[in-house]
């Protein structure tokens, strides 16, 4: 069986960002990221075992493969406006996955059927009141388009061809603008979908046509 080097693995990813539509900007990679917990000695020097795992997964997890993280089970104070046309609902269950280190009651180590006791520092805390944030597990509607936009714009057929943001059964989750594996903005905190100059990333989804 082959094995992908540096260059091939690379170049593979470099393909992959293609089809996927990402940003013009540079790709970026999981190495060197936020989500790259190496430098913990719990996590034995890998960047995926933390979350994935390739022999006893959590087959209760069916919104990531090979789930390995303890998931959260907190309820969240939502976030609410006048302004807004839509219910905001309990985060879905790919949202989750991601509260499931950023809401602090799961620890970062608690991986691999272990309780941890490492738990995400201030600075990426969230928390369990999404009060003041932007919602998530909302219905996506379009609240700021004309009534019958073009939704070639953002919603191609071939995926090949993709433009829009990601959405989960309908729904905008955490992923819609964050990937976790920061493979689309290299120069983008906050493992970004787009970037925030020009306010690119809100008018992905808020820009009136």
């Amino acid at each position: 069986m082959s094995v992908l080097g540096p260059a091939m693995r690379r170049a593979a990813m470099l393909v992959a960002g293609l089809v996927a539509g990402g940003s013009s900007a540079a790709l970026a990679d999981i190495a060197g990221s936020a989500h790259d917990l190496r430098s913990y000695g719990w996590s034995g020097g890998e960047i995926c075992i933390v979350c994935h795992t390739p022999h006893d997964a959590d087959t209760t997890v069916s919104a990531s493969p090979l789930w390995n993280h303890e998931v959260t089970t907190a309820t969240y104070t939502l976030y609410s406006s006048p302004t807004m046309d839509v219910t905001v609902n309990q985060p879905g269950a790919e949202s989750k996955l991601c509260l499931s280190c950023h809401d602090g009651t799961v620890a970062l180590d608690s991986f691999g059927g272990a309780t941890g006791s490492t738990y995400i520092d201030s600075g990426a805390l969230i928390d369990t009141d999404l009060s003041d944030d932007h919602p998530v597990g909302i219905d996506w509607f379009h609240q700021t388009l004309s009534a019958t936009p073009d939704c070639s714009g953002c919603h191609q057929i071939s995926p090949s061809a993709f433009v829009g943001p990601p959405f989960f059964a309908g729904r905008l989750e955490c992923a819609t603008c964050h990937d976790v594996h920061n493979r689309e903005v290299a120069s983008e905190p906050g493992l970004l979908r787009r970037t925030l100059a020009g306010s690119e990333l809100c008018l992905w989804c808020h820009e009136d046509k």
